[in-house]
């Protein structure tokens, strides 16, 4: 009996070893980690929803959340060192993916980045070209806010940077003149301490880099596909539940993981997270390869990438393309040998196909004759073909215009966004001292005595018939040499607010009146009065400047949108160095280091069609950037040649060789990259100046290359 009681025993942990182990197994959670890249708060929220809500738990991954405490630092060299490593970065990942390292970006959280940089509303700083000389304090790795700071003409040694902190107290208590931070979480803070402060987007010069994404390895992807999968479907579904429960997820962060922040600024944080998201208006991961190259085109402005560096493998596919190799193979291997078998039935086959020659002869020609009625069917279907794709050319031209705004998208929005920040910026000035300087001025001017009215006066009227526009060198080499004129006077210290005032009201260039107006007990009085009238005038004169920009920048995308009908025949009658002008105000963002050469002549109207001239123009215009890589000399000369309007297109770049100029009119020849062109540019062009009754030509240059084209002119 005993032996019996403990066979049995034997044979039940047998059991449990054998059957339930396995499947104990079968069913356990893939264990990996991810890595924050800064503190627990509402900006990671996504993932502590689909941790705590059993996203994760449900595809079968067990999820380790680790916060970082240096930001993201490390974190990189953490996720490619083992599988099962991800990790939460920003826009440096295309950075370290050209140093080297095996990353691939899974999704993008933040559709724009929420960089910013901060200043006080009320200091000396009240536009980004006021950084010079400044205090800054710019955040590592944060390279939107370096490309535009160069956009706008300002090198980072043309600032006193200093070590960011993270704390907010430093813009406040005045250590520090601008702040870069996150727009999500310090506007609170300012908000908070009752600072009011003005923040720059890099997104007003036309930079707009992504934010928050999450990545893993090559090596992750490549030996786990199915994890990698479902870890990101599990992560986009936390995002979106966190962002239609934000308050439930603000509880969650604030009980659970960290009270480090109050809820109050957590749930300020999602609000403010929202628009930059887009979880509405954009698929929750979406990235755009287009948008990747845009932040390869900014490193390659700033020297920290070279252009076009390959996106293949950075991008996760949530979705590859189908192998079809095995299904090629196949079809070879059969092939091969239906090959084979033919050739054996053939051998066999072969006297009796002989005998039989005479009658498949007869045969022959009969389906012949089939043959070529059925190819007098086919040619007159091409010739129909034909004819439908000659109708299309003209829709195509339509879509063209839509194409050339795509392509200009972002030089006219720099174009509107720079007058139109000017604007609000001057206007807040403004409003600032009709609110706040305006009743101040007044009651001190009222409380001169006559000699101090006479002195406000002489500086009154020379600060506002002579701007002064100093900064920088200048500005410091000015401030030394008044010093070393007027060391006699104790009021001219070198760094003391009165020196700073007979700069800005421009006092300084009435050397004999300096000390005269520096005699009165109220000198200061008097040049701050000056000075802050002399802000609300400067904030005029640039209101004006600015609106003028543009209006000019959308009087010429009307121009080139809006077409009477009158011009679009082939006989319409066309201004050409009106509608030329039109096209170079739509590339005037991309002319920026080019030097444009006009030579109009007289009586330069021509007939044709406006929109396809249009188009002729662009096209060639497009070329010649291209072949100067945007940086030489372009020329534009109109002239007459007898019964012709004769229009020259000349550039400064690497012509064309001399064994492709017989083919530069060919439909799809093209020297340009895969991806850039499909060579149907000239060969359009040259159609459509045919149908005009003109020509288009390569004509001899010097250097570069030139475009003339030949239009019937309008005689008077």
């Amino acid at each position: 009996m005993e032996t019996t009681s403990i066979c049995r025993r034997m044979n039940y942990v047998l059991f449990i070893l054998f059957f339930i182990l396995p499947f104990q197994t079968l069913f356990a959670l893939d264990k990996v980690t991810l890595h924050l890249k800064w503190f627990h708060q509402f900006q990671f929220a996504g993932y502590y929803a689909a941790y705590e809500k059993g996203f994760y738990k449900d595809v079968g991954l067990d999820v380790e959340l680790i916060e970082s405490t240096v930001g993201i630092r490390g974190i990189h060299e953490k996720v490619v060192r083992t599988t099962g490593q991800y990790g939460v970065g920003s826009n440096e990942l295309l950075l370290h993916r050209h140093m080297g390292k095996p990353i691939v970006v899974l999704g993008v959280i933040f559709q724009h980045s929420p960089s910013v940089l901060f200043f006080k509303k009320s200091s000396n700083v009240q536009s980004i070209h006021d950084l010079v000389g400044k205090r800054v304090m710019l955040t590592p790795w944060m390279e939107e806010i370096v490309a535009y700071l160069k956009k706008e003409g300002i090198n980072t040694s043309d600032l006193q940077l200093l070590e960011h902190r993270f704390n907010p107290r430093d813009l406040i208590e005045g250590r520090v003149d601008a702040y870069s931070g996150y727009a999500t979480t310090q506007a609170f803070d300012f908000k908070k301490a009752g600072f009011q402060v003005i923040a720059y987007s890099p997104r007003l010069a036309g930079i707009d880099f992504y934010g928050d994404n999450f990545f893993t390895s090559e090596d992750e992807v490549e030996k786990f596909p199915n994890r990698v999968k479902a870890f990101r479907e599990a992560t986009l579904r936390g995002w979106q539940y966190a962002m239609s429960h934000q308050e439930e997820i603000a509880d969650l962060i604030y009980n659970k993981y960290s009270k480090k922040n109050p809820k109050e600024r957590l749930l300020f944080e999602a609000q403010q997270m929202t628009p930059l998201i887009q979880p509405v208006l954009v698929e929750m991961g979406y990235m755009n390869p287009g948008r990747w190259k845009h932040i390869n085109d900014i490193y390659y402005e700033l020297g920290m990438l070279p252009r076009n560096i390959s996106l293949k493998g950075f991008l996760y596919d949530p979705n590859p393309p189908t192998n079809y190799d095995w299904l090629y193979y196949t079809f070879f291997i059969v092939l091969v040998g239906v090959g084979v078998i033919w050739l054996i039935q053939w051998r066999r086959l072969n006297k009796q196909y002989s005998e039989n020659l005479k009658n498949q002869v007869i045969q022959r020609t009969e389906e012949l004759r089939k043959s070529n009625e059925s190819l007098q069917i086919l040619n007159q279907s091409l010739v129909n073909t034909l004819k439908e794709l000659t109708d299309a050319q003209d829709r195509l031209l339509a879509s063209e215009k839509l194409a050339v705004l795509g392509q200009l998208a972002a030089g006219m929005a720099h174009e509107l966004n720079t007058p139109l920040g000017a604007i609000v910026s001057s206007n807040l000035s403004l409003y600032d001292f009709l609110k706040n300087k305006l009743q101040i001025v007044i009651s001190t001017i009222i409380n001169f005595n006559e000699e101090d009215t006479k002195r406000y006066q002489i500086v009154l009227k020379e600060s506002l018939d002579n701007q002064v526009y100093l900064e920088g060198k200048s500005e410091r080499s000015l401030r030394k040499e008044l010093h070393s004129k007027f060391s006699q006077l104790e009021k001219m210290e070198l760094y003391g607010d009165l020196i700073q005032l007979v700069i800005e009201t421009g006092l300084f260039r009435k050397l004999d009146q300096i000390e005269y107006i520096l005699e009165s007990e109220r000198s200061m009085d008097i040049l701050r009065s000056v000075a802050s009238i002399n802000s609300a005038y400067r904030c005029n004169q640039i209101i004006s400047v600015a609106s003028e920009k543009a209006t000019h920048v959308i009087r010429a995308l009307k121009n080139y949108l809006v077409s009477e009908k009158e011009t679009t025949s082939n006989e319409s009658v066309i201004d050409l160095e009106t509608e030329i002008e039109t096209i170079l105000s739509l590339y005037h963002y991309n002319l920026s280091k080019i030097t444009v050469v006009k030579s109009y002549g007289s009586e330069l109207k021509c007939k044709g069609n406006r929109d396809k001239l249009n188009q002729v123009w662009i096209n060639l215009i497009n070329n010649a950037l291209h072949a100067m890589s945007f940086n030489g000399t372009l020329e534009i000369k109109i002239n007459t040649d007898q019964n012709w309007i004769k229009v020259s297109i000349i550039d400064s770049g690497v012509g064309v060789p001399e064994n492709i100029k017989d083919k530069i009119f060919d439909p799809f020849f093209t020297t340009k990259p895969n991806g850039e062109g499909m060579g149907l540019g000239l060969d359009i062009c040259k159609k459509m100046i045919i149908q005009m009754g003109g020509k288009i030509e390569l004509e001899p240059s010097s250097q570069g290359a030139c475009f003339s084209v030949w239009l019937p002119k309008v005689n008077p």
